[in-house]
């Protein structure tokens, strides 16, 4: 025989000489066995169930408390806020009613500034009248003119009059005063009441004591609480 030639090993005959007894029982070790690990897994899987039950449970009740405290504070927030309506209609209603009342108020310290910019040096302002019509008819309306506009000796709207008193060193003087009056907004239609030369000790040469009236126009007013009431 070569180290070519195969050998062909014969197999051992095996022999059982356990009891099928003892087989059986030790299957049924392996079941018990196995089913105990099954039972183990699934009381394991139970617990692990029941305790994220729990907690998700007691998260929630935790939620649900902090939402009806939430809910119990914003239902004291509102009831204390019960009268933010009637508040804000009230004070619409009075910006409203200021807006109106005081439509016809005029900034007298504005119109005056503004008017000294523009006076000629060769006169001089020493006391002047207002007569602010518009106003009056607003704190005594049974006494105004209802329906009738007052209007200007030439047609134009009017809230009233004014009128200065002064002295000016000749006509062009009272004719530069007069055109300063014309050029400034709110006045309209400016016109000469009265002239009248006066000589006076403590003045080299002769002046002019001169009256001057003038229209007020809506122009004039300040307008200054319509615009708070509409909110600019």
């Amino acid at each position: 025989m070569t180290t070519l030639t195969p050998t062909r090993l014969a197999t051992m005959p095996r022999v059982n000489l356990l009891p099928p007894e003892i087989a059986e029982a030790a299957r049924l070790r392996r079941l018990q066995m196995l089913l105990g690990l099954m039972v183990l897994g699934a009381f394991v899987v139970v617990v692990l169930a029941f305790l994220m039950a729990s907690g998700q449970v007691g998260g929630a009740e935790d939620d649900l408390a902090d939402a009806e405290a939430q809910g119990q504070q914003l239902e004291s927030d509102v009831a204390g806020y019960a009268e933010a309506p009637e508040v804000t209609t009230a004070l619409t209603e009075t910006q409203t009613n200021l807006a109106t009342t005081m439509t016809p108020e005029i900034r007298w310290s504005f119109l005056l500034n503004d008017l000294s910019l523009v006076a000629p040096r060769t006169s001089r302002l020493s006391s002047l009248t207002a007569v602010n019509t518009a106003a009056a008819a607003q704190l005594d309306p049974v006494s105004s003119t209802a329906l009738t506009v007052p209007v200007t000796p030439l047609g134009a709207p009017s809230m009233g009059s004014v009128t200065f008193t002064g002295t000016a060193v000749d006509f062009d003087a009272v004719a530069a005063w007069l055109q300063s009056l014309a050029k400034q907004e709110g006045l309209a239609e400016p016109s000469v009441t009265s002239v009248a030369r006066t000589d006076s000790e403590d003045t080299k040469g002769p002046f002019y004591d001169v009256e001057t009236s003038t229209q007020l126009t809506p122009e004039a007013a300040s307008e200054r609480y319509l615009q708070i009431a509409n909110g600019e």
